[in-house]
């Protein structure tokens, strides 16, 4: 279960970081506003990103505790960046 701990952590920080990445392009992009209004656009970006990923989140942690691992290992495969070169 470590290792699915570690790989939803991972999933989400990577989705955290293009989250904040586009927030700010997208809030550049916009010009002024206030404070209200970008805490009401980062809050709108924050819940997409949690409904998308929280299915995945949930089969993944529901593979694990059936040991599916063929399934994690698919997983693993499809939500992990491939290396640089």
């Amino acid at each position: 279960m470590e290792d699915i701990n570690e790989l939803v952590f991972d999933l989400l920080s990577r989705a955290e970081e293009n989250r904040q990445k586009e927030l700010d392009k997208a809030l550049k992009r916009i010009g002024q506003i206030d404070e209200n209004q970008k805490k009401i656009v980062s809050e709108l970006t924050s819940k997409l990103v949690g409904n998308l990923f929280q299915p995945v989140i949930e089969n993944i942690r529901l593979a694990a505790i059936s040991n599916e691992t063929k399934t994690i290992e698919i997983a693993s495969k499809l939500l992990t960046p491939p290396p640089l070169y």
